[in-house]
């Protein structure tokens, strides 16, 4: 066998990780919550559809829903919604005090990030993401990898999850630079439908990523629109837009530069097709948000470097007030 690796969180994005690990020959195992999808998994496997394919690969990884009931980790990968990385991370910490790789494939601005950047004077903590500092003190910068998905995956049903576009992974260390770690888990997913990238400056990525999802994320949630929906209106596309100039800017007053453009960006967006995105797929299930992470993060970076974002503060605005109204209690920082 190959590595042995942890998915906490098997859902669209975790539980597509897991059958790419699997094909590597790694020994896969998975971590979860009780609820209608893991317990589906629990008793009748994890059924992965590709996305051409008409047949499903049912895969019968150990589960469980506490960490001591699985053996220790090479690798764990967090794949869950921001507001669950802490609890996430409190139930691995055995796990980390022991040495294990963590992987973070999540959205939005990482709780890290300040601590990596020269720009200082808000300190270290980005309260949006971890009111306490406490995510930080757990998960230093220097204890993780960040894994940036370029891939768009659905669960269809309790315990059935489709691939539905895209491919890459971009892993890499927010110190920068290739370390053996990283190249030990692309390494691990080499043979997968998922295709793994070591990035050089993975912050410079999850900025770029960013670019898209501060935008087409929350505005989609608002309309219910899919992405090409969105992009095909010149009045929303010249939202996102807006969004993208005002998140750039931000970016570039913490030294995260980037060459894209707009255009260039929502292009890349296109190409994954007239998808649902992952704020979408939450309004529908009724799901909170991750507005603070997606939106409420760099309008905090924001005001911390000085730089005008009034189309993020509407839009955050806008989307606040519909989460009040459906009764989810806004998060600390925003």
């Amino acid at each position: 066998m190959g590595q042995r690796i942890t998915i906490v969180g098997p859902g669209a994005v975790g539980a597509a990780l897991a059958g790419a690990f699997a094909a590597s020959d790694a020994e896969v195992s998975l971590l979860g919550r009780p609820g209608p999808h893991f317990d589906a998994i629990t008793a009748r496997g994890l059924a992965l559809r590709g996305e051409e394919a008409r047949t499903e690969h049912r895969h019968w990884f150990p589960t469980a829903y506490d960490a001591w009931r699985l053996p220790v980790p090479d690798l764990v990968v967090l794949c869950v919604k921001s507001r669950h990385l802490l609890s996430a991370a409190r139930s691995v910490r055995t796990w980390i005090d022991r040495g294990t790789d963590v992987l973070v494939v999540a959205n939005g601005v990482p709780w890290w990030l300040l601590s990596t950047v020269e720009y200082s004077k808000a300190g270290h903590v980005l309260r949006s993401v971890d009111p306490d500092g406490e995510l930080l003190a757990l998960l230093p910068a220097e204890r993780v990898m960040a894994g940036v998905a370029h891939f768009s995956s659905v669960v269809d049903s309790p315990g059935r999850v489709t691939h539905v576009s895209g491919s890459r992974l971009i892993v890499g260390d927010p110190a920068g630079g290739v370390s053996h770690r990283v190249t030990r888990c692309v390494a691990a997913l080499s043979a997968g439908a998922i295709r793994p990238e070591p990035a050089v400056d993975v912050r410079r990525d999850i900025w770029e990523k960013l670019l898209g999802n501060v935008n087409l994320n929350p505005v989609s949630a608002l309309t219910g629109a899919t992405v090409l929906d969105i992009l095909d209106d010149p009045d929303t596309r010249r939202l996102c837009a807006a969004m993208f100039a005002e998140t750039a800017a931000v970016g570039a007053a913490l030294g995260i530069d980037s060459a894209l453009t707009a255009d260039e960006r929502l292009a890349v967006a296109r190409e994954l097709g007239a998808f649902r995105t992952s704020m979408l797929q939450d309004a529908d299930h009724g799901r909170p948000l991750e507005l603070d992470a997606v939106v409420g993060a760099v309008r905090e970076l924001a005001r911390h470097t000085g730089v005008p974002a009034p189309s993020l503060d509407t839009v955050h605005g806008l989307l606040a007030l519909r989460e009040r109204v459906r009764g989810h209690a806004r998060t600390p920082g925003t």
